[in-house]
């Protein structure tokens, strides 16, 4: 699990501390005040091996296809758009302190004697480009440090590449999931997940978690039609199934959420506005189920709201486990960006008293 959070020149962040996060955090604050970004920072560590890491950020908000001028496509990512800086995400994982920075380097080219990592990410260009990178240096409890070379290659049909002069397995391989807000989560991936849970005769504890928002789901299973495999749900009193995808999206972002936890133990899960298409009434059992879940599978929550129900209902469902809650409010001066941490009985005297604490 991530105890603490130092982050430096990373989008919205010149310097923030985050100093206890718990296996359930809640962030809340303003808008554009960092609450997703946030949430980049850390999967930009958790997920550092992979060469469309920084790509995917973009997608996750909703821009899905990239033109390319020389340096724009690593720009975003640093605060204020300046390159020449280096962004910090320093943390203690599983009681060990890590970190990584990223630097822009403007003359990289890569050897052939590096090892090289390929996928498939859709680019267009309007310019030719030189081969630029963005340096990702790991630096683990020891102290030693491994470096990986995140560049886009004309001569490759501008595929984000990774290139490392030694193995990239040195670097440990977190298991992690970002769950955005704004696109939907691959129905493809989902129904592999599921499907791991359903081998070992546990897609029981899926239903059970839908039926929180679903009472009448009977059961789930994987439908193939051509190349496409699909979780479907079968409702009582209906003759046949229909998708998950076609039943609302708090049941898709449900299924998204259980899957995640469930499929490996010792996950860190990353949810962008956990309230989205859930209803309040509702949620102080969605955090309760959470939250044995969680527990059962040594897993770690780290979601974002805009809520104040939500955050009450977190208090209220979580009311068996509080030393696991923490609520972290992001909160804006200027061009400093801080956060405020607070524990469960320090929410529940906030709500009782009606501060304002989103």
């Amino acid at each position: 699990m991530i105890a603490d959070v130092l982050i430096r020149n990373f989008k919205c962040f010149k310097s923030l501390t985050v100093p206890e996060l718990g296996r359930i955090t809640l962030i809340s604050g303003r808008n554009n005040v960092g609450k997703t970004a946030l949430l980049e920072a850390l999967f930009l560590f958790l997920d550092q091996r992979n060469p469309v890491t920084v790509l995917n950020q973009y997608s996750r908000r909703g821009i899905k296809q990239i033109t390319l001028t020389t340096e724009a496509i690593w720009s975003p990512i640093f605060c204020d758009y300046a390159k020449d800086g280096e962004i910090l995400v320093s943390l203690t994982i599983n009681g060990n302190p890590e970190q990584v920075t990223v630097r822009f380097n403007r003359e990289f080219a890569p050897p052939p004697s590096m090892t090289v990592q390929t996928e498939e990410q859709q680019i267009s260009t309007d310019e030719e480009l030189t081969t630029l990178a963005v340096e990702i240096e790991y630096t683990a409890k020891s102290g030693e440090k491994i470096i990986l070379h995140h560049f886009c290659d004309p001569n490759n049909q501008n595929r984000p590449t990774v290139v490392c002069k030694t193995k990239p397995s040195k670097i440990p391989l977190y298991l992690a999931s970002f769950l955005p807000s704004k696109e939907h989560n691959q129905p493809s991936e989902i129904a592999k997940q599921f499907s791991n849970l359903a081998q070992q005769d546990r897609e029981n504890e899926a239903v059970e978690f839908l039926r929180i928002i679903e009472p009448r789901l009977e059961s789930l299973k994987i439908i193939t039609e051509g190349p496409n495999s699909l979780v479907h749900g079968k409702l009582k009193g209906d003759m046949r199934t229909r998708p998950i995808n076609f039943m609302g999206e708090g049941m898709e972002k449900l299924l998204s959420l259980i899957v995640a936890i469930t499929h490996s133990p010792n996950r860190i899960i990353l949810l962008d506005e956990i309230e989205n298409g859930l209803h309040y009434s509702i949620m102080p059992k969605i955090w309760e189920a959470l939250g044995k879940a969680l527990l059962e599978y040594h897993c770690q929550l780290i979601t974002t709201t805009h809520s104040y129900e939500c955050l009450q209902a977190a208090h209220e469902g979580l009311s068996e486990m509080p030393e696991d809650f923490r609520y972290i409010r992001l909160h804006r001066k200027d061009d400093e960006i801080s956060a405020k941490l607070s524990n469960y009985d320090m929410i529940g005297t906030a709500l009782k008293t009606n501060l304002e604490v989103r």
